[in-house]
């Protein structure tokens, strides 16, 4: 391995270290620590440089594939966990995001993205995907971007961009969109540094399983031509 190569898995081990230690803060309670986050998923799947891909993880990792989204896909009946109830004239379809949320008896909330395990997408291409249309259309690059470049991860700017105005909103656990999606995307991250380097991260605590805890699926119901022009399936 050459002198760039050891450099910069050093600096991925780094950016590692700093999730975990950013996530043991979120689950002692310290949520505001998903900021920080940001910058670091930033730095390690979509960053650029002279309009160039700089992303840590893809130049230390460059022939990474890891799971991709589940599928996205709109039915007239149900999709996921989620279901409408209509006539079969009905012109609304509903659909589930591959993203969850669980809450716990102590206020504890983290999220986690729905993957499918069988689907490998190259990790410089894993950041383009659509995370969500609810509350508006997003991929995980414009996640982290949003809150890393204007919403308080690296900079924050005077005037919200349309996807941070509409992350801004709370889930129904009382946190916002982007704490959630930034919280899922960086559990994800963390399970793949484990794996990276073969080490056990922080978890939170197998007992708060264990007691009463609660599930929030994001989904969305829309008319079917709006509905239709989105990436997902069209189920009968």
């Amino acid at each position: 391995m050459d002198s760039t190569s050891s450099y910069l898995k050093d600096e991925l081990r780094e950016t590692f270290r700093v999730i975990e230690t950013c996530l043991k803060c979120i689950y002692s309670g310290e949520t505001h620590m998903y900021r920080s986050l940001a910058s670091q998923l930033r730095i390690l799947l979509c960053d650029t440089r002279y309009k160039k891909d700089n992303s840590l993880l893809v130049a230390v990792y460059p022939k990474l594939e890891v799971s991709g989204l589940e599928s996205i896909n709109w039915s007239s009946q149900n999709s996921g966990c989620l279901s409408i109830n209509q006539t079969e004239a009905g012109t609304n379809r509903v659909a589930q995001m591959p993203f969850e949320i669980t809450q716990f008896h102590n206020g504890l909330s983290i999220a986690d993205l729905q993957l499918e395990k069988s689907k490998l997408i190259p990790i410089g291409q894993w950041s383009e995907q659509i995370v969500t249309y609810s509350p508006t259309d997003l991929t995980i690059k414009e996640v982290i971007r949003s809150v890393a470049d204007k919403g308080g991860g690296a900079h924050i700017d005077a005037t919200m961009s349309p996807a941070l105005k509409y992350m801004r909103q709370l889930t129904p656990v009382g946190k916002t969109y982007a704490q959630m999606f930034i919280i899922a995307l960086a559990r994800f991250i963390h399970f793949l540094g484990e794996k990276l380097f073969s080490y056990e991260g922080c978890k939170v605590p197998k007992e708060l399983f264990a007691q009463e805890h609660h599930k929030y699926n994001l989904g969305i119901v829309a008319h079917h031509e709006w509905a239709e022009v989105r990436t997902g399936v069209l189920k009968p």
